[in-house]
């Protein structure tokens, strides 16, 4: 199909047709307007009909009455409801003549008020002015007649008058019911030559579309298998797979020759779809994909807004010739405003992904070395090395309880405890020292550790992916020690080292901002170079899940601070003091809700770890003293600072390696205190 046969690019293509519409429109738009208006002028002639014939009656009432009264006069008295009746038709007549002269609003036949336009005919209005020229007088004396019915002279006057106007006035309210009669006759007669003329002009405007629509029908013909031609050219030589699939998934009977080699099938027209796709993709991949066609093959699904929604952007698929990556699109085809197909471009993209992983692969690489390296300038080359060594004992520590297990009741439970603590430990200590790569990995190892806590048998499997996420944290740990080599062979930088009590107030503001909180520390280590290099390892474990506690479960939000009427930043105080000869305190302070033994009781009973018997069993102090204990947690969901219950069972464990003590104060509303206690 060449340029110029394409509609959207000829806006006078279908001028002609157009143009014959629009008249089609036009005089229908007419007529249906000329009918309205001349309904309306045949409903207002309709009620001036049926006035004008009113006013012939009134003019019969009127004299009737007059003669009454005379008569009534004469025999027995006057009578008030004859001389009423005449009053009321008297008025009425009158009201009546004044609004076909000039419009207005009278009482109509039924009662109810009705408009009566002015009369526009000039032959209506001269009968009505040889009305007016002697209806005044008339009704003036009518009028004397009702105001005095016992006075002889006055009704024997109106009496006489009625002799001589009725006859009269009779012939003109006659004649002017005939005239309107005769102009609301001439209005419908117009509308009905109108009405002949709009539809014979329709009917010609109608022939004339369709011998243009003939016409076009037989140029579309040839224009339409010029089209064929050229579209089994194009599905003959273009690379991306293109199909048409009904709404039965099937197989249209056009598509491009490269097809069957992207899908690694052969392919016939009718075909149903489905299979092909659960063969190439995983299930879950076919789920999805087979859902979001469904979507797209509705009638009411706007297809913009779901487009966002197509699962087979990039997907992995097995054809003969092995695995790649397919890019599946789809797009509905509509036919007079109807769904009839999609349209399937299928197209390899395998090394757009390879390309795409390299580069992100080499980028966060890039991106964790420099972060590295920013971290190196501002610590200790002694405290990073530490923490190396630190997280490699431990990894060591966890391969050796991985080799060493032996199946024994109990013992899959205990060694995932275990493994559990070590890791969030490194966790900690990783985020006091700013390495977010290795929070990252740690915190994707618990999620593992998470599935497969708490049960007594571990299928191998399981064990080997547990083995696989540990070798990932020792390829990191490994790749930190040769950065941290490099950079020990390079000048030493001129930088303000960065010790443990800066490390605090990172994580402080770290943990603070993911949480949404303001919060400050106060931190006081004077005695810290006292401790031996265990206890001050020990302490930075302990320190680091109490502070990260802290923010996380004790500060509260600035708005429920501001509703408690505390201070917006809340305050969290790490302090390090010596009580006596080797024996040090290390508290940990902060200034947020406190514990609250029903609220920790009420959680207790949700999570299915207590029934109701236990926790009435337990005092306040036993139910507070719950959180230490692993698993337990009062987060609402996991993050990467809480939600696992591993934190303060970290710190007891630690606590105990140092043979300390934990004591733990706080009172709700107000604060939370640990005070860890130990000697070195």
């Amino acid at each position: 199909m060449n340029k110029n046969d394409t509609p959207g690019l000829q806006p006078g293509k279908y001028r002609e047709i157009v143009l014959a519409v629009a008249c089609f429109l036009i005089f229908d738009l007419a007529v249906l307007m000329l009918n309205f208006y001349t309904s309306y002028q045949i409903s207002a002639d309709a009620v001036a009909i049926n006035l004008g014939g009113r006013q012939r009656m009134l003019s019969q009432r009127m004299a009737k009455a007059a003669f009454q009264l005379e008569s009534d006069l004469r025999n027995a008295g006057p009578d008030a409801a004859v001389a009423q009746e005449l009053d009321t038709a008297v008025k009425l007549f009158d009201s009546t003549l004044n609004a076909f002269v000039a419009g207005g609003q009278v009482k109509g036949a039924d009662g109810r008020p009705a408009k009566l336009e002015k009369i526009q005919d000039a032959g209506g209005q001269a009968l009505l002015g040889k009305a007016r020229e002697f209806w005044p007088a008339y009704r003036d004396v009518l009028l004397a007649a009702v105001a005095q019915p016992g006075n002889e002279v006055v009704v024997e006057r109106a009496a006489q008058m009625a002799r001589a106007s009725n006859t009269r006035l009779l012939g003109l309210m006659n004649d002017l019911t005939v005239r309107l009669e005769s102009v609301a006759n001439a209005k419908a007669e117009r509308l009905r030559q109108v009405q002949t003329a709009g539809i014979v002009l329709a009917l010609l405007n109608f022939g004339f579309i369709l011998l243009k629509f003939i016409r076009r029908l037989r140029e579309s013909d040839e224009r339409s298998a010029a089209a064929q031609r050229e579209t089994s050219e194009i599905l003959g030589t273009v690379r991306e797979g293109l199909m048409l699939i009904d709404r039965n998934f099937c197989l249209g009977s056009q598509y491009s020759a490269s097809l069957s080699g992207l899908l690694g099938r052969k392919l016939a027209a009718g075909d149903d779809f489905k299979p092909i796709l659960r063969e190439i993709l995983g299930p879950d991949d076919y789920e999805q994909a087979l859902q979001y066609a469904t979507l797209l093959l509705g009638d009411r699904v706007k297809e913009v807004l779901v487009r966002e929604l197509n699962p087979l952007r990039e997907v992995g698929v097995l054809t003969d010739k092995g695995a790649k990556y397919l890019s599946f699109e789809f797009n509905r085809v509509l036919v007079d405003g109807k769904l009839t197909h999609l349209l399937v471009t299928v197209g390899d993209v395998s090394e757009r992904v390879a390309l795409r992983a390299e580069l992100e692969a080499a980028k966060n690489r890039a991106n964790e070395q420099m972060a590295v390296m920013l971290r190196l300038v501002q610590m200790q080359p002694a405290t990073l090395q530490e923490f190396i060594n630190d997280a490699g004992a431990g990894l060591l520590e966890i391969n050796e309880r991985l080799k060493s297990v032996t199946g024994r009741p109990g013992e899959y439970r205990a060694m995932i405890s275990h493994v559990f603590r070590v890791v969030h430990s490194i966790k900690g200590n990783a985020a006091m020292l700013g390495l977010d790569f290795m929070v990252t990995d740690a915190h994707a190892f618990e999620d593992q550790l998470s599935g497969v806590s708490g049960r007594d048998n571990l299928s191998g499997e399981e064990l080997i992916s547990v083995s696989v996420s540990l070798q990932k944290l020792f390829e990191r740990l490994g790749w930190l020690r040769g950065v941290v080599a490099k950079y020990a062979e390079q000048p030493e930088p001129v930088a303000v080292p960065m010790d443990f009590k800066q490390s605090i107030f990172d994580l402080t503001r770290r943990v603070a901002g993911d949480q949404n909180k303001n919060v400050l520390a106060s931190v006081s280590l004077d005695p810290l170079e006292m401790l031996p290099p265990a206890a001050a390892s020990a302490l930075r474990v302990i320190a680091a899940q109490l502070v990260r506690n802290a923010v996380v479960h004790g500060i509260e939000s600035p708005a429920e601070r501001a509703g408690s009427g505390k201070p917006a930043e809340g305050l969290i105080q790490v302090e390090l003091s010596s009580s006596g000869p080797d024996q040090f305190i290390l508290s940990v302070r902060d200034d947020g809700r406190g514990l609250c033994a029903k609220h920790l009781r009420q959680v207790l009973h949700n999570t299915g770890r207590m029934d109701d018997k236990v926790l009435a069993e337990l005092s306040d102090r036993q139910v507070i003293m719950e959180i230490f204990k692993r698993g337990f947690s009062t987060a609402a969901q996991v993050d990467e600072h809480a939600g696992r219950g591993v934190g303060l069972d970290v710190v007891s464990h630690a606590v105990k390696r140092i043979g300390g003590s934990v004591r733990l104060l706080t009172q709700p509303g107000r604060y939370t205190e640990f005070r860890v206690e130990f000697a070195a």
